[in-house]
């Protein structure tokens, strides 16, 4: 029997986070759906959005991602879906969140997941179910903390040739505004089975027109970069990522707000 651990990376598509180094805990956009649900609680209109990544330029390790957002009242509704690889080996994700704003500082959001894994030689699929949390607290108008919490049990899938393990997951970050122009933003994370993770990452706006960002974390080390543009109710965001030992990972997403 063995095990899989399956990298939480892989479950988080959306150019903007991909360039900076995979911190997610603090961002407050549509892809949240994939990274710190809270910050899904600031939108208000319905937003659509879509991405693709070609993992370390081999296209049976290729993402594609689709989401949906809608606001209804104070309260935020998502579904995600999601799909990493090629037959023989496929992993979807279906996630259904919900976000609010429980006061002006505080904003919190849960989703529930349904994880499916296609085996060829086994001709099927299994599933499993998983949950995650998030919040984010607005310390000044500078200072936003963010945490979230995948998997807090263990959520496994067992086959003939063993079982696979989804990770349980701890992310904390920070993000500091220097200027109005200017994003710093750290985070750490823990899978309670290795060491911590550090991920680092800076935005730059340019006219609230154009995003430049660039980010590193390790250990193994990966340095990432990116930008992005705004083109009325349309944002195209590009990134691509250096693996220390996998090498590049180019990745381009969109999101639409309708």
């Amino acid at each position: 029997e063995f095990i899989l651990i399956v990298l939480k990376e892989i479950f988080i598509p959306g150019s903007r986070v991909q360039a900076l180094a995979g911190t997610s805990a603090v961002l407050s956009d549509c892809w949240s759906v994939f990274g710190n649900q809270a910050g899904l609680a600031g939108i208000c209109r319905i937003e659509l959005g879509g991405s693709f990544q070609n993992r370390f330029l081999v296209k049976e390790l290729s993402t594609r991602a689709g989401l949906l957002v809608v606001t209804i009242q104070s309260s935020v509704f998502a579904v995600s879906l999601y799909q990493f690889g090629q037959i023989p080996f496929r992993q979807e994700k279906l996630g259904l969140a919900y976000a609010r704003q429980i006061s002006k500082q505080l904003s919190f959001g849960m989703q529930f997941n349904y994880y499916r894994l296609y085996f060829s030689e086994e001709n099927r699929s299994i599933g499993s179910a998983g949950l995650e949390l998030g919040f984010q607290y607005l310390l000044t108008r500078k200072l936003l903390l963010g945490t979230h919490l995948v998997n807090p049990y263990k959520t496994t899938v067992k086959t003939i040739t063993g079982e696979y393990r989804y990770p349980s997951l701890v992310n904390a970050g920070v993000l500091y505004r220097i200027s109005e122009s200017i994003s710093l933003m750290s985070e750490i994370e823990n899978n309670w089975t290795s060491h911590l993770i550090v991920k680092t990452g800076m935005e730059y706006h340019i006219l609230d027109r154009v995003h430049l960002r660039a980010g590193v974390s390790g250990k193994p080390y990966v340095l990432s970069a990116g930008f992005g543009f705004m083109a009325k109710k349309l944002t195209v965001d590009m990134a691509t990522s250096y693996h220390q030992y996998l090498g590049n990972s180019p990745s381009v997403s969109f999101q639409i707000q309708l």
